[in-house]
């Protein structure tokens, strides 16, 4: 966590020393402060804990709450990070929550862990029910750039193993799905594909004699997708779009109608 409780009032790690006490706005238990060189200043629950925003947060994780924050800032909205919203469908702590000049607010929820479609639904419509539209984000790690071939129009990933988490939001927005890198300050615009195996034709002679053939088409494979990712762009540029969707139910999952949140870009 980037926040905490210090008598009664929300600090950041960042702006805090050692040595206070410093309670999680959550659960009210006490949390350590972690900083050093390396690691990004944050709050951290002492073990055993059951509260739920005890989640195990990556760095890139964090970094990415760090990144759109600022960004935003700079760009002249009201912008913070781990923010509660209110709503009839369950509260929720947006990741980050940005204000436009005109008043719209957007929830932007970066998610690192494993989720299952009930799960991202819930929230979903936990936003939707505060009228609040939310964009679901991807994290571009490392370990996704080592499967990467380099395109025109940014990168491929041949065989990815798409989560669950990513297949709803794919689907919720239309077929896109956002990823930033925040330790470059950039955006990647990810389309799912399927992954077509090639099944390479084979001969052979039975125990009669007779030659059989066997394979020499494609098919769609079940394990693997192919996921583009166009860009990269940059955060000082990219745009925010609200749109509306209607529900929508397949044998898999459901979608909720009501609005949501996701990059256009970049402007100008």
């Amino acid at each position: 966590m980037l926040t905490a409780n210090r008598d009664g009032l929300r600090v950041d790690a960042a702006a805090s020393e050692r040595g206070p006490v410093y309670l999680c706005a959550k659960c009210a238990r006490e949390v350590t402060l972690k900083k050093g060189r390396i690691v990004i200043h944050h709050f951290a629950h002492k073990p055993p804990t059951d509260c739920t925003w005890a989640s195990d947060e990556t760095q890139a994780h964090l970094a990415s709450k760090l990144c759109l924050r600022d960004t935003y800032r700079r760009r002249g909205y009201q912008a913070d990070y781990e923010v509660e919203v209110l709503s009839s469908g369950g509260d929720r702590r947006a990741d980050v929550l940005i204000t436009a000049p005109n008043g719209d607010r957007v929830a932007i929820e970066i998610q690192h862990q494993p989720i299952l479609f009930d799960e991202i639904e819930r929230r979903t419509q936990a936003y939707i029910a505060a009228g609040v539209p939310v964009m679901w984000l991807g994290i571009l790690t490392d370990k996704m750039r080592e499967g990467t071939q380099t395109t025109p129009a940014g990168l491929v990933i041949r065989k990815y193993t798409i989560r669950p988490w990513e297949k709803w939001a794919h689907a919720f927005c239309f077929k896109e799905l956002w990823y930033i890198d925040p330790f470059e300050g950039t955006l990647w615009k990810g389309v799912f594909s399927d992954h077509i195996i090639e099944v390479e034709s084979t001969s052979w002679y039975s125990e009669g004699g007779e030659e059989q053939s066997g394979g020499g088409y494609t098919r769609r494979s079940k394990r693997w997708r192919t996921l583009h990712l166009q860009g990269p762009y940059s955060l000082n540029t990219i745009g925010v779009s609200l749109k509306s969707r209607s529900a929508w139910t397949s044998t898999v999952f459901n979608l909720p109608a009501g609005r949501f949140a996701v990059f256009a870009g970049p402007l100008g």
